[in-house]
C-alpha cells in the first residue's frame, strides 16, 4: 500500500514540475534559502549565490526559496518544505537536474494540469478498458488472434 501511495504522489509531483537553470529565475533578489541537506545547499549556492543558505531542519521558517532533495532524508521535513510559504520550491533528484515545483505560466496552467491528470487521464483509461472489454465480449479480439496465428 505504501508503494502505491508513493507512486501516486510521485505521479502528481511530476505533473507540477519543470526543469530550471539559474538563469530562469527573476532578477529579484532571493535573500534566504533553506536547503534540507548538504547536496541541496550546494545547489542553493549555485542558483542563488548572494543568498543566506540555512541547512537542515534548523532552516525551517520564512524563506524566499527552498531546495528539496527528492530522495533520502526525513519525509516529514521534505513535506513541510514542499507545503511551506517559500516562493520558489526547487526539487533536486541529482545535482545536474533541478526542477521547480509549480507552474511558471500561472493559475490557468495549474488548473489545466490538475484537470488533465486527475480527471481526463482516468476517464481515458476507463474508456480504453471499456473498449477492450467490448472487443473481447464481441469476439473480435479472439477472431483477430486466430487470423494472425497468435493463439497459443
Amino acid at each position: 500500500m505504501r508503494s502505491l501511495i508513493r507512486y501516486l504522489a510521485s505521479y502528481l509531483v511530476d505533473s507540477f514540475r519543470e526543469r530550471v537553470a539559474p538563469d530562469d529565475f527573476p532578477p529579484e533578489r532571493i535573500r534566504r534559502v533553506w536547503a534540507l541537506d548538504a547536496e541541496a545547499a550546494t545547489v542553493a549556492r549555485r542558483f542563488f549565490p548572494e543568498a543566506e543558505v540555512a541547512v537542515g531542519d534548523r532552516g525551517a521558517g520564512q524563506h524566499d526559496a527552498v531546495v528539496i532533495p527528492m530522495r533520502g532524508g526525513e519525509i516529514g521535513l521534505r513535506l513541510s518544505a514542499l507545503l511551506g510559504s517559500a516562493r520558489h520550491r526547487l526539487l533536486v533528484p541529482s545535482p545536474d537536474y533541478v526542477y521547480r515545483f509549480g507552474m511558471r505560466r500561472g493559475a490557468l496552467a495549474l488548473a489545466w494540469a490538475v484537470v488533465d491528470r486527475l480527471l481526463l487521464l482516468p476517464l481515458a483509461l476507463l474508456w480504453l478498458g471499456a473498449v477492450t472489454v467490448g472487443l473481447y465480449g464481441s469476439g473480435l479480439a479472439q477472431a483477430g488472434r486466430e487470423k494472425t496465428g497468435r493463439d497459443r
